[in-house]
């Protein structure tokens, strides 16, 4: 504890050291609205990084930035503070010009360094106010701009910030302002404190220790002397300042970790039922103010009633959606469920049980199956509506195990297989194909959570159906393998340029939902799988692998190569051919070297530098050949 005792010579008021107020460190300030012409990308070491545990980063061709407003606490300016922020200006792609602008109700504050290359505000002004040359590239750099050069007059409260940068590749990091006011004064006297503060020096002062200052000693209570002297002692002390001071600053750090862990986590809307209900009618001719008879709520007559007891909400809708005597809710489930593992449902129309919908081919066995899903009665379920016993027990039937060969007889009688004369065979859905091959190659980053990704795709396609304003004009692909490489159910979907990735195997679009694919052949999904950049680098991560897992022969190498991807022994045929193609590339390789160092090149991830790179580039093939496999992309 902190002792005091009143000097018999007061000394003089000192100011304070400069107060580093740290306001964008590892997230955003609480209550903001982070935006920008892309999402904001946290990195950590070893990329740059200042402060903290991350720095954000932003890789532009031209104008962009990203930035917050509406932040719940906000920045006050006081008289002498300077504003500040550091950044990294990539040494190999730097950019034109690097501009601050703040935000006070609107965006007129900015400062730039630099090429004035950004057109916004009026020279020479508050509204664009140069500040130097660009700072030197390849190091951390202090940007420090004061609050009065941008007439921001103290008691000013900024609310947003933005990073904006003209082309390049910029971090930035930890920002605020180095307050150097010196209306908080330091004092060694308790008593001298008290007669100054009391003038108007105090109303800077909490309103709870004013209130307290304004009253006589002796009108004090015990307790209000005690917080009186308790806040000299920790905040205008001079002798305990050495001590509390990096408390206060310790305590502020693990206030933005703590802030910093809220930004990152995934938040989702929630809502309660309303104490009273609101009212539904019936619309004469659909005209909103032409009210008819009220609605009240209740299930569709045409099924079964809503159980006595549940309440009239959407709990009790759960409960009757998930009842047993509910003829629909198990049924489509396990029915899509059967979908994907035959191509067709038992029902066909997957999307309609409805009076327009097929019948079920076989009607016996859906409704064992939907007995089984909601009330589990074969060993193995870990509770009721368990998906996993569900999917065991179709994949582990002896209808599912068939073989898919089929006659000519029983292809005639049969096309679609809704017998169930044989096993199901059928092309991959586009996510399972892109996984898969993440998978057999060994980069598949198995993460569960987090944000969505953006894999590489061809440039120009956002661009050509974006609005200008919009923060997805832009394409701008991840970084980093543990970004790239995570399965397609991460995948960002911009639903007016789906990725082509998906796209060229049918995967909709998500502008509406689809329950049953549609599934084409065509010559671009060829052409996809032998020269999409993940799935060269696939092929290449493959053959990689074998080097560390196979024999060191090429018809051993093969072999195991093959037998990654199609999970059997591979016949002799199939290894002399692959061993024999490996031999016609790495020909091909030796008489062009560029295109063999160009190809071992395409990807995330470098290529191994202990592996002669022709050897690497015909292997490369042989994987990108094992990848296009008919027994690879079809089931």
């Amino acid at each position: 504890s902190l002792k005091y005792s009143e000097p018999a010579q007061p000394g003089t008021p000192t100011a304070p050291p400069p107060q580093e107020v740290v306001w964008v460190d590892d997230a955003v300030p609480k209550g903001a609205n982070a935006q920008g012409n892309s999402p904001w990308e946290f990195v950590k070491a070893p990329q740059p990084v200042f402060s903290g545990e991350f720095s954000h980063v932003r890789t532009a061709e031209g104008l962009s930035q990203h930035f917050f407003e509406g932040a719940a606490e906000k920045l006050r300016v006081e008289d002498g503070d300077v504003l500040f922020c550091h950044v990294w200006l990539d040494a190999q792609n730097p950019p034109q010009e690097i501009m601050l602008q703040w935000n006070t109700g609107n965006w007129s504050h900015r400062a730039y360094w630099g090429k004035n290359a950004i057109d916004w505000g009026t020279d020479k002004t508050p509204s664009r106010l140069l500040q130097g040359e660009l700072p030197k590239t390849g190091e951390w750099v202090r940007l420090e701009v004061p609050a009065a050069a941008l007439e921001l007059k103290p008691g000013t409260e900024i609310n947003g910030w933005a990073f904006t940068q003209f082309g390049g590749t910029v971090y930035w990091d930890k920002a605020g302002l180095v307050r150097k006011s010196s209306a908080a004064m330091l004092y060694d006297s308790f008593a001298l404190w008290q007669k100054d503060q009391a003038s108007e020096k105090g109303k800077s002062l909490p309103e709870n220790i004013r209130a307290v200052l304004l009253k006589a000693a002796g009108d004090r209570s015990e307790a209000e002397a005690a917080t009186l002297q308790s806040y000299f002692l920790e905040y205008v002390y001079t002798e305990s300042q050495s001590v509390v001071r990096p408390l206060h600053e310790q305590g502020a750090d693990l206030d933005r970790q703590i802030d910093a862990v809220n930004t990152a986590a995934a938040t989702t809307q929630i809502f309660r039922e309303a104490a009273e209900r609101t009212p539904a009618y019936m619309l004469t001719r659909g005209e909103y103010d032409r009210r008819g008879e009220e609605v009240q709520r209740g299930v569709p007559a045409a099924l079964p009633p809503m159980a006595d007891g549940l309440p009239n909400n959407r709990l009790g809708l759960a409960g009757w959606l998930t009842a047993e005597n509910h003829p629909l809710t198990s049924r489509v489930t396990v029915n899509r469920f059967w979908q994907q593992f035959f191509r067709n449902g038992l029902v066909k129309t997957a999307e309609d049980f409805g009076s327009q919908g097929e019948p079920p081919t076989h009607p016996q066995l859906l409704d064992w199956l939907a007995a089984e899903f909601m009330r589990p009665q074969i060993p193995g379920a870990q509770h009721n509506w368990d998906i996993r016993h569900i999917m065991r027990l179709i994949v582990t039937s002896a209808t599912y195990r068939q073989s898919a060969q089929v006659s000519p007889v029983a292809l005639q009688k049969d096309p679609d297989n809704r017998l169930l004369s044989r096993g199901p065979r059928f092309r991959l859905d586009a996510e399972v194909i892109r996984d898969q091959a993440l998978k057999i190659s060994g980069l598949l980053a198995e993460q569960v959570g987090g944000p969505s990704v953006k894999p590489p795709q061809p440039d120009g396609l956002w661009f050509a159906v974006g609005y200008s304003g919009s923060n997805t004009v832009r394409f701008q692909k991840d970084n980093g393998a543990d970004k790239v490489h995570r399965r397609s159910l991460y995948t960002f979907i911009k639903r007016t340029a789906p990725p082509p990735q998906l796209a060229t195997f049918d995967a909709p679009s998500r502008e509406a939902c689809v329950v049953r694919r549609e599934r084409t052949n065509s010559p671009m999904q060829a052409l996809l799988l032998m020269n999409d950049p993940q799935y060269v680098e696939c092929a290449r991560a493959l053959a990689e692998r074998s080097y560390s897992e196979s024999g060191p022969t090429p018809e051993e190498r093969a072999a195991w190569m093959l037998q990654q991807a199609v999970l059997r022994e591979p016949t002799s045929d199939e290894v002399r051919g692959l061993a024999d193609d490996f031999q016609s590339f790495r020909k091909e390789f030796a008489a062009d070297p560029e295109s063999a160092t160009k190809l071992i090149r395409i990807g995330e991830l470098p290529p191994r530098s202990d592996i002669d790179p022709f050897e690497l580039a015909a292997w490369t093939m042989v994987g990108n050949v094992i990848l296009n496999l008919d027994e690879i992309i079809n089931k």
